[in-house]
Formats: structure tokens, C-alpha cells, sequence
């Protein structure tokens, strides 16, 4: 459906009731990233990262790429590729990670 806008209204909603929701800032950050609000994107992400899970095998590591898409399409190419790179070790059969970070690559 794509509607970014409702989507990021509820996860509003939701960080309201919980305000350390890593996941409602991780989603959040997503639709904003798909909305082309890369800054605010990037502040979600951080504030995903900072309320996640201390436990390593609980660590999310699409906050990282997530923040990698937002530098690269801001053009920080040195920025996405470090966040790409996390993603990647933390994660390295994910195919999504790898194909973002190859993409950097080349763009």
C-alpha cells in the first residue's frame, strides 16, 4: 500500500506509550527513509540503536543498515559503508546487507 505517512503516525503513537520502543523507532525509521526524510531517519535509527537490546544475540542489525541507506542516500559514502560494514559483520548471510553494501560500491 506505501502509506508512509499513517504508518509513521502510529509508530508515533506507539513510541508515545513506550518511549524506549527500539522497534517502533527502528520501523519509524524505515518509513521515513521511504519517505525521503533521511535526517530524520537517521535520528530514528540512532534512537532505535541506543533502547535495543544489550544482549548480542538479541542485537538488531538492521538498525545498522538502516542508517547505511540513509548515508548513502544522502551521498555520506564513507558513513554508509561503515554502517553497511556493521551490518554485515553482525549479520553475514544476511543478502540484503550484502547487496546494499556492494551497491555502495559502485554508486
Amino acid at each position: 500500500m506505501g502509506n508512509h505517512q499513517l504508518a509513521i503516525n502510529d509508530f508515533n503513537k506507539s513510541i508515545e506509550i513506550d518511549p524506549e520502543l527500539s522497534e517502533g523507532y527502528f520501523r519509524r525509521g524505515f518509513s521515513k527513509l521511504y519517505s525521503k526524510q533521511f535526517h530524520e531517519g537517521i535520528k530514528d535509527f540512532e534512537f532505535s540503536k541506543r533502547y535495543e537490546s544489550l544482549d548480542e544475540d538479541k542485537k538488531n542489525h538492521g538498525i545498522d543498515d538502516g542508517l547505511g541507506c540513509c548515508f548513502h542516500a544522502l551521498k555520506e559514502m564513507d558513513k554508509a559503508l561503515e554502517y553497511y560494514q556493521d551490518a554485515v559483520n553482525g549479520d553475514p548471510q544476511n543478502t540484503e546487507f550484502l547487496m546494499h553494501r556492494a551497491q555502495c560500491y559502485y554508486d
